[in-house]
């Protein structure tokens, strides 16, 4: 075979002369594929720029736009626009995402406050400080004493053995009544008689004048004399009337119908007169009440009564509450018959030593 001829490469140009005129531009269709390819560049620089910015929020989405990114290079130029306008809108919405998200975080984030720290007290300086000096405590209010009752009744004045002056506390004896209280239960010598001067002194022991007392009342309150019968207990909590029959200074009698403590001093009374305690030991019997010698041969004869004298009043008649010499104003007539024991010799006459 012939070889064939060699191609003439102008031959198109002799084949199609250029007309007259100005030259057109040639190729204007690359011209357009090669501003869209640097839009292109310039979009997906902008976006490179923006990934980089955000890198650390939002890592994920940036890498998954850089891959689709690469991925559009092998694409024809149609294609390739529209996935980088798609991967563009997607990386702005991706960015405006995490935007309202650190916004949002932002504002549900309460302000941090500087936290304070204690600092460590101010070392003591030598310097005199000039803290105000603690204020004395307030005194306590004194106890009003002229306008608040006793404890108890106060001891005003010891008569004898068993009758004391005191001044009510508005218990039992009125508030600020003076008034002579007779001990229930007992009975002491009366004034010049055997021990009553023990007897006396016994209870001014015990009741010393201007201390207190605490009373307490029978059945009985007062006697025919305006006398408040009462039990009295002293500033030691001693009850005076067993005391006083417990140590031989006076008698345990009873007096119905105020028994109350009845029990209490009669076994006072038995125990001191067992023991041969106070009167019972210094004070003899009655005359009357000697026994004849035994060596005679005519019965004793009995002491006959003192005659009546008329001279003197009539002692106070039997009943109860008892009376005593101070509740007289002198010797009285008692007879045979001393149903208060005013008589201690026998003669019939009480209270001869007042």
């Amino acid at each position: 075979m012939c070889p064939s001829p060699r191609p003439d490469p102008d031959a198109w140009r002799r084949r199609s002369p250029r007309p007259p005129g100005p030259r057109r531009a040639g190729h204007p269709k690359h011209l357009w594929i090669t501003a869209v390819l640097v839009l292109v560049g310039l979009l997906v620089a902008l976006g490179g720029l923006g990934a980089l910015l955000e890198a650390d929020r939002t890592s994920t989405p940036t890498s998954e736009s850089a891959t689709k990114l690469v991925d559009t290079a092998t694409l024809p130029p149609a294609e390739t626009t529209t996935k980088t306008t798609e991967t563009t809108t997607k990386t702005v919405e991706t960015r405006r995402t995490a935007e309202t998200t650190e916004a949002t975080k932002t504002a549900e984030t309460p302000p941090r406050t500087p936290q304070q720290t204690a600092s460590p007290p101010p070392e003591p300086r030598d310097t005199p400080t000039t803290t105000p000096a603690p204020k004395p405590p307030a005194p306590a209010p004194k106890p009003r004493t002229t306008t608040q009752s006793p404890a108890g009744v106060v001891v005003l004045r010891i008569i004898d053995g068993d009758t004391v002056e005191v001044r009510g506390d508005g218990r039992v004896v009125p508030d600020g009544a003076v008034a002579k209280v007779r001990l229930l239960q007992i009975d002491a010598p009366e004034r010049g008689d055997c021990f009553a001067d023990a007897a006396t002194a016994r209870t001014a022991a015990l009741l010393p004048t201007g201390s207190t007392a605490r009373a307490e009342r029978d059945v009985e309150l007062k006697d025919r004399y305006d006398r408040y019968l009462l039990y009295l207990w002293n500033e030691q909590d001693v009850f005076v009337n067993a005391s006083l029959v417990g140590s031989g200074h006076a008698e345990a009698v009873l007096f119905p119908p105020n028994d109350k403590y009845w029990p209490t001093v009669s076994r006072a009374g038995n125990a001191a007169e067992q023991a041969g305690a106070g009167l019972w030991t210094a004070c003899p019997g009655p005359a009357d009440s000697t026994v004849p010698s035994p060596d005679t041969s005519e019965p004793a004869v009995p002491n006959a009564p003192t005659p009546t004298r008329p001279d003197l009043p009539p002692g106070p008649p039997a009943g109860v509450p008892d009376r005593d010499c101070s509740d007289l104003t002198g010797p009285v007539w008692v007879g045979a018959d001393d149903p208060h024991r005013l008589d201690r010799d026998g003669d019939g006459i009480g209270c001869e030593s007042g």
